[in-house]
């Protein structure tokens, strides 16, 4: 929400700021008019000097106690000073003496929202609106961003078209739109909106932009890609359309254009480790290891705790057999993102490939304490386990992940592979039956994690008998 702001003298009066200061050290009290009050406390809060900004409102009201835009300045430093409650309490009189005071009102909608008091900042907006003809599109930009804070954002995308309504070209309400119309996920009815919005407005680079990004959301790459183009023909050094530009071209599986396109980001923002980091995965796609190495590099002397560059890095260093190093990075970046579930695995999957499995299992174990209801990790444990603790500790565990997982069908083919395999040859039957009358076409997907269950009477008639229902359900 727009923070309360006074209006704050763009020069400096140091004549008049010496003759405070002067008064302060001398304790005596000088006469000073209602606009010269108001001039030093904003510049006391301008410097963040709260403490003399008190002073001076105090000082201030001695002389004039019933000033409204005193009293309004005394609740700015008392909510600057932590006191909102105390601050409402002036910011209530205030309204009850002056109910269109629309300044006021914006600054009790302030107050409100520091307070945590959606409905009280929704009210003070819409008074702030009835009461002014001035500078609605703002008030409904900051009403569209209390609607968002209560995830309304059917509501706050009203608000932001009401606020363009006012002013079509009024660029923090269009952009705010677009991420609305995601958040909703309305993304259609946003390619509506901005599609007609271009046509009326061809020259709004904001509009084709959120065009791209309602069409990135949909999967339509090649429509996002001609739109943020054309976003670019307007506005050049738009860096964020240079880089959704690249994102959809590396999407297209165009690389060597999504490269191009990320340097051309680099022209007008040069310090930007994200941007070397999906250079460095353009190259890595493209198996250019040494390009790859260099750009991971640079994003990383950008910034060292840059996690994508990070990983990056470890890939090609696994590419070259140095593990030693791979893995040293990938425990880097996990120590900098813990909840990265993708990055989790590649790391686990690199130790199994070096043969150190009781590490990978401990990998697993915590990896599904961290995301309890991703498969994958389960399964991995799971196997893991039948390797170190015999295949029934793997069902105990394949049991547990069901327990967190409810309705899992991967966790029941994996259980019944693993009771076979530990000779429970009946129970994993029966196990195999409940999983393949809930999907007949899973013959083919349990065959492909236990091939061996085909030289097994039992499991190869049972397999066999789904196999022909499913064909006949198909004919």
């Amino acid at each position: 929400m727009t923070e309360y702001s006074s209006n704050f003298y763009s020069e400096s009066n140091p004549r008049l700021i010496e003759k405070f200061e002067e008064m302060l050290k001398s304790r005596n009290s000088y006469f000073f008019d209602v606009e010269d009050i108001e001039f030093l406390v904003d510049y006391y809060i301008e410097r963040g000097v709260h403490h003399k900004a008190r002073k001076a409102v105090m000082h201030g009201l001695s002389l004039y106690p019933q000033s409204s835009a005193l009293l309004l300045k005394q609740a700015h430093t008392l909510l600057l000073g932590k006191k909102p409650v105390k601050a409402m309490e002036i910011l209530d009189y205030l309204e009850a003496a002056e109910p269109l005071n629309t300044e006021m009102l914006l600054f009790k909608a302030v107050v409100h929202r520091n307070l945590s008091d959606y409905e009280g900042t929704k009210s003070c907006l819409i008074k702030a609106l009835n009461a002014t003809s001035e500078n609605k599109e703002d008030i409904y930009l900051d009403l569209a961003f209390e609607q968002e804070m209560v995830e309304d954002y059917a509501g706050a995308i009203q608000s932001l078209k009401q606020s363009l309504e006012i002013n079509p070209e009024h660029e923090p309400s269009l952009f705010e739109l677009g991420y609305c119309y995601d958040m909703a996920q309305e993304l259609e009815n946003g390619v509506d909106f901005f599609q007609d919005y271009v046509d009326e407005y061809p020259y709004s680079f904001v509009g084709w932009y959120n065009l791209a990004l309602c069409f990135e959301k949909l999967s339509l790459f090649e429509k996002a890609i001609e739109s943020v183009e054309y976003c670019l023909v307007i506005k050049d050094d738009f860096v964020n359309a240079h880089i959704l530009h690249a994102n959809m071209l590396t999407s297209c599986e165009r690389d060597k254009e999504a490269i191009d396109a990320y340097l051309e980001s680099l022209e007008y923002d040069s310090k930007n480790p994200m941007v070397y980091a999906a250079i460095g995965e353009c190259y890595e796609r493209m198996e250019m290891w040494s390009l790859a190495e260099a750009n991971y590099l640079e994003a990383l002397t950008l910034d060292p705790k840059y996690v994508d560059a990070l990983m990056g890095l470890g890939a090609v260093k696994d590419f070259e057999n140095n593990f030693t190093e791979s893995l040293s990075l990938y425990r880097e970046a996990l120590k900098y993102d813990e909840l990265n579930m993708d990055n989790w695995h590649i790391y686990a999957e690199l130790l199994e490939k070096c043969d150190k499995n009781d590490d990978a299992e401990d990998v697993y174990q915590k990896m599904v304490e961290l995301f309890e209801d991703d498969e994958e990790s389960w399964i991995a444990l799971a196997d893991l386990q039948a390797i170190s603790l015999g295949h029934l500790k793997a069902v105990d565990t394949l049991e547990l992940g069901e327990s967190k997982i409810t309705g899992s069908l991967d966790l029941i083919w994996q259980k019944a592979k693993h009771l076979i395999k530990a000779g429970k040859i009946e129970h994993g039957s029966d196990v195999l039956a409940i999983a393949l009358n809930d999907n007949s076409k899973g013959c083919k997907y349990f065959i492909s994690i236990f091939p061996e269950s085909i030289l097994i009477p039992n499991i190869a008639a049972l397999l066999d008998i789904h196999t022909q229902a499913h064909t006949k359900d198909e004919l």
